[in-house]
C-alpha cells in the first residue's frame, strides 16, 4: 500500500535534496534487521540515486568458509532511486524517507564521501554485524558531513537496549534462529551502549537523526513512511521475559525423564539427544572462539552448561567414566552458576538459562539414579 508519493521531482527549484531512507525487515535471514540508505537528487547533474553498504556477493568462491571464519568482505552500492524503491515495494518492505536538512555545500561533500566509498566498484570492506554495517557507513557519513553532530548529540546518550536485547527482539519471530544467536553470543554483546552503537540498527538510526539539531535548524525537515509493508511492520523494542523459555525448558526435561520408567532398550534415547545437543552447541562455540575471527562470541559463559563433558554420560562408556563426567558437569554447574552470579566470570545475559537449565536437571538427576544405584530402575539405562 502507497501511503503518500515521494513528493519530488528533478524540476523542482532547489535542486540539491537528501534523504536517509530506512528500509523495514523482510523475509531472508540477511533483511531480518533492516537496510537503509542515503538517496540524493540533484537536478543539475540528472542524479536520482540511493546509496548504500552491507552487500555480499554469495556467488563468490569461498564466500561460505569466509563468512564461518568471521572474514566477511561486504561492499556499497548506488542505484537508481526509483528502481530501489520498486525493488523493496514488491518484496513488501516499508519505506521511510526523511529529508536532511544540508546545504548545497554538506550536500557536495556527502556525495563526494559516498562516491569515495563506493567507487571503484565494487569497493571491499570488513563488516562487523555491529560495528560496519550498511547503517554505521551512513551514521558515519552524515556525521562527518554535518561536522560531528550526530556524535555529540548521540555518544553521551544511553542506548534504548543492548546489542542483545535488539538482535533477540530482531530474531524473536525465528526459533531456532533466535535461540542460536542467545546460545551463541557472549557478554560483549550484554555491555552498556550508547545511541550511537545503537545505530547499528537502521531503525533506530532513522529515530535518532529526529532528535539531532544543526546550526540552521534540525537535521530532519520532513519524514514520511512512503510504503507500509502488510506483513513486515518495522516494530519497536519487545522484550520478552523468561517464561516462555522456562515453559519449554520444563517440557524438554519431563520428556528426558519419562521414558526411564519405560522398559524397553530406546528408553535412554531422549537424554541421549539432550546430551549430544549440549555437547555439540559447547564445541561451536568453543570452534567459532578458537577457529573464527567472531568478536561477539568471546568469552561466552555459556560454556560451564554447553560443553562436550556431557558426552561422558552416555551409556557406552564404562560407569567410572562416567561417574567421573557426571561429577564434572556438575562441578562446572555449580561453579559456572556462581560465577554468573556473582559477577565473578563476568556479565552475560542468561536467558538460555531459562531453556537448558531444567533439562541438565533432568539429565543430572537421571544419570544419578543409574550410576549409583545396584539395582538400575530402568534396565535400559544400565551399563553394558
Amino acid at each position: 500500500m502507497l501511503v503518500v508519493s515521494l513528493g519530488w521531482s528533478l524540476n523542482d527549484a532547489h535542486a540539491k535534496k537528501a534523504y536517509l531512507v530506512t528500509y523495514g525487515p523482510g523475509d531472508a535471514v540477511w533483511e531480518w534487521f533492516g537496510h537503509n540508505a542515503i538517496w540524493l537528487q540533484d537536478a543539475d547533474q540528472g542524479l536520482d540515486h540511493t546509496f548504500s553498504f552491507g552487500y555480499f556477493d554469495i556467488e563468490s568462491s569461498g564466500f561460505y568458509g569466509r563468512f564461518i571464519a568471521g572474514e566477511m568482505r561486504y561492499f556499497g552500492s548506488s542505484v537508481a532511486a526509483q528502481r530501489e524503491f520498486d525493488f523493496y515495494r514488491r518484496l513488501d518492505r516499508s519505506i521511510r524517507v526523511q529529508e536532511l536538512n544540508l546545504s548545497d555545500e554538506q550536500f557536495d561533500q556527502l556525495q563526494r564521501l559516498l562516491t569515495q566509498a563506493i567507487y571503484p566498484y565494487p569497493q571491499y570492506y570488513d563488516y562487523d554485524y555491529y560495528q560496519a554495517n550498511c547503517s554505521t557507513w551512513l551514521r558515519d557519513l552524515i556525521n562527518e558531513t554535518t561536522n560531528n553532530a550526530l556524535a555529540e548529540a548521540l555518544q553521551s546518550s544511553p542506548a534504548q537496549a543492548s546489542f542483545r536485547e535488539h538482535t533477540a527482539n530482531q530474531t524473536r519471530h525465528h526459533p531456532a534462529a533466535y535461540l542460536g544467536l542467545m546460545a551463541l553470543l557472549g557478554p560483549m554483546v550484554d555491555q552498556p551502549i550508547t545511541q550511537w552503537e545503537e545505530a547499528f540498527l537502521p531503525s533506530a538510526l532513522a529515530e535518532q537523526v529526529t532528535q539531532v539539531v544543526l546550526p540552521t535548524g534540525p537535521l530532519v525537515v520532513s519524514d514520511s513512511m512512503v510504503y507500509q509493508s502488510q506483513d513486515h511492520a518495522m516494530e519497536g523494542l519487545v522484550v520478552a521475559g523468561p517464561g516462555a523459555l522456562l515453559a519449554w525448558g520444563l517440557i524438554l526435561a519431563g520428556l528426558v525423564l519419562m521414558p526411564s520408567y519405560v522398559r524397553a532398550r530406546v528408553a535412554w534415547l531422549p537424554m541421549g539427544l539432550a546430551i549430544a545437543v549440549l555437547s555439540v552447541s559447547g564445541l561451536i562455540i568453543l570452534g567459532m572462539m578458537a577457529l573464527t575471527a567472531h568478536e561477539v562470541v568471546r568469552g561466552n559463559l555459556l560454556l560451564m552448561v554447553l560443553h562436550p563433558f556431557w558426552l561422558g554420560l552416555l551409556p557406552i562408556w564404562p560407569r567410572l567414566w562416567r561417574r567421573a563426567a557426571w561429577w564434572i558437569c556438575l562441578l562446572l554447574l555449580i561453579g559456572g552458576s556462581v560465577g554468573w552470579l556473582s559477577g565473578l566470570l563476568g556479565v552475560q545475559d542468561g536467558r538460555i538459562l531459562w531453556l537448558v537449565t531444567p533439562v541438565i536437571l533432568a539429565i543430572l538427576w537421571l544419570s544419578h539414579r543409574v550410576l549409583w544405584s545396584d539395582q538400575n530402575p530402568a534396565p535400559s539405562l544400565a551399563d553394558g
